[in-house]
């Protein structure tokens, strides 16, 4: 092999390498933000369900479904 096909071959695999790192920074970065907003909507799970006042709790109120409603214009027909 001449001196140029190595220094093609290297240049190639410099590049792969970057961009491996590249990609992979980019899916970790994706999944801890994943796993940041499921953690977060645990949290308001939690809270919303134990923010149930003391009062409705004493007369026997019990949440047992979160709704959300999200508004939109699609219609059920």
């Amino acid at each position: 092999m001449t001196r140029d096909e190595l220094l093609v071959i290297a240049a190639a695999a410099a590049a792969f390498v970057i961009i491996n790192i590249i990609m992979w920074s980019i899916i970790a970065k994706k999944e801890r933000k994943a796993k940041g907003i499921a953690a977060s909507q645990d949290a308001i799970a939690e809270n919303t369900v134990s923010s149930v006042p003391a009062a409705a709790a004493a007369e026997g109120f019990e949440l047992i479904d979160n709704i959300v409603i999200v508004h939109t214009t699609d219609r059920i027909i």
